[in-house]
């Protein structure tokens, strides 16, 4: 398990005045819910502090490896704001490993992670907890009492439903879009009645009330929802024969993110006598996915070299840069899981600043060149005058 103690340290600066001891509470939600086999569902583990205030959290989740299997965590709109890197997975030991800080410390019900599980046996199965360990905000290091939550879920077989739900909008549903439109169809059944309902609930039900879409179109079993929020959403539908009673509902799910990471600097710091790149950011829905890095060249007017194509790098922070120099155009790219992205370029100090553009160097040099022909023009008449004034 990674060490708590050199976040800790560094949150400390952000401290305020000692709490009162009282047990924050960590739990998952849904606490309880059936799943079927072969199906993903997301299960999201929060914490309660209780009105007090943390800064620092770390946790191992454990699962029963034999019967889930984790695809991906998400940690868009995590209380978390710095993570002593990504929360490490272990399908084949069945943990989740993470830890986290706050700066400035976190007082509420907050969403730690989600997490999109796959079923693959049918049985009775739980999350737990271990190696868990909370700061308080307090400037002392003080190690929070935890409680912890029980929960349980069962994994049944899957089920041979007459209903196919597609959507081409969002074809993945363990994969976030940044389409904001979700469009369904299913082949609709003659004499038959559907309801349905869009939440962000997994465990809404539709009633028993048959649902129509709204507006002039004809329904052929064909649907959409358009300007989503960035959010994960899930569409349960229900159909009735007749003389038959409501089916099990059907539920589809789709992850929407059409905003880009939030603006940030990177710096270049010192180690050890090299120059490092070191960046950081967020995104409030599907979370970073990666980091790309450009060392671009200058020629010595501080432009860049032509016919220089700029090439992408998957890069970590802190990133030992390539040009130690620093006579390059270095620029990054937060991408995040839905594939939007934000650039950012970094403010070299030893970037030339006399010549800042092609444009104003060749005014310059016409400007010197137009003096200097201006100058000899004036240079031979006066020396024609002179040889003239000797005859």
């Amino acid at each position: 398990m990674r060490k708590i103690s050199f976040i800790a340290m560094f949150l400390f600066f952000f401290t305020a005045a000692p709490f009162t001891s009282n047990a924050s509470t960590l739990f998952f939600m849904p606490q309880s819910a059936e799943y079927q086999e072969s199906d993903t569902f997301i299960k999201s583990l929060h914490i309660d502090t209780k009105d007090q205030k943390i800064n620092t959290l770390e946790a191992k989740i454990n699962f029963d490896q034999n019967a889930l299997e984790v695809i991906d965590v998400i940690t868009g709109d995590s209380v978390i704001e710095l993570w002593m890197g990504e929360p490490v997975i272990s399908n084949k030991n069945g943990s989740i490993e993470f830890t986290g800080g706050i700066p400035g410390g976190y007082s509420g019900n907050g969403i730690i992670l989600k997490i999109i599980f796959k079923a693959k046996k049918t049985g009775s199965c739980k999350l737990s907890l271990s190696d868990t360990k909370t700061l308080l905000n307090d400037g002392m290091a003080t190690e929070d009492e935890i409680s912890i939550l029980d929960n349980s879920y069962n994994i049944v077989e899957k089920s041979d439903s007459f209903i196919k739900i597609e959507s081409k909008s969002n074809p993945d549903e363990n994969k976030w879009s940044n389409n904001d439109t979700f469009s369904l169809h299913w082949d609709l059944v003659d004499e038959a009645d559907y309801s349905y309902i869009l939440s962000k609930d997994p465990l809404a039900e539709p009633d028993e009330i048959p649902d129509r879409p709204k507006g002039e179109l004809v329904w052929m079993g064909s649907m959409s929802y358009e300007e989503l929020k960035d959010d994960i959403y899930y569409f349960h539908l229900k159909q009735k024969l007749p003389d038959e009673k409501w089916s099990p509902k059907i539920t589809v799910r789709t992850m929407v993110d059409t905003t880009s990471p939030k603006e940030f600097t990177p710096q270049i710091i010192d180690i050890e006598g090299m120059k490092y790149l070191v960046f950081a950011t967020t995104d409030a829905a599907s979370g970073i996915d990666y980091y790309k890095v450009s060392e671009t060249g200058l020629n010595w007017l501080g432009n860049i070299k032509p016919k220089q194509e700029t090439k992408w790098e998957i890069a970590k922070s802190p990133y030992l840069l390539k040009d130690q120099s620093l006579k390059s155009i270095i620029k990054v790219k937060a991408n995040d899981k839905a594939g939007n992205e934000r650039l950012s370029e970094v403010i070299l100090p030893s970037k030339p600043k006399f010549f800042p553009s092609q444009i104003t160097f060749w005014i310059l040099i016409g400007t010197t060149v137009i003096i200097l022909i201006i100058w000899i023009i004036f240079w031979r008449k006066s020396r024609d005058k002179e040889e003239n004034h000797k005859k």
